[in-house]
């Protein structure tokens, strides 16, 4: 069996972090940039109501242009300028850096 070396665990490590903070960025974005029904709980944490709501700004994008598509338990973000995607978990607030190994198969 092949063995990481502390310098690739610290990269990957890093890039979770990473993963992290822009994944709570995006779900902030869409909270406050939508119509979300059951708004105040969702502030709270229950991130699992978030819903495909009307976009408060009535452009196409949240600001930045970042496209989102909740589906079951995740959003895919999507900038529509650079291409970068971003799947999120949903459910509670603690479960936003949960990473599905499905992720790293998104181009």
């Amino acid at each position: 069996m092949n063995t990481l070396t502390n310098e690739t665990m610290d990269e990957l490590l890093a890039a979770m972090d990473t993963y992290k903070v822009i994944a709570q960025e995006l779900i902030d974005k869409l909270i406050l940039e939508t119509n979300q029904s059951e708004k105040s709980e969702i502030i709270k944490g229950s991130y699992y109501l978030l819903s495909n709501a009307e976009l408060l700004n009535g452009e196409e994008h949240l600001t930045s242009n970042w496209y989102y598509d909740v589906h079951g338990e995740h959003c895919m973000f999507e900038n529509v300028e650079t291409g970068q995607k971003l799947e999120v978990s949903l459910g509670r607030i603690d479960d936003i850096g949960n990473m599905d190994p499905y992720f790293f198969m998104i181009s």
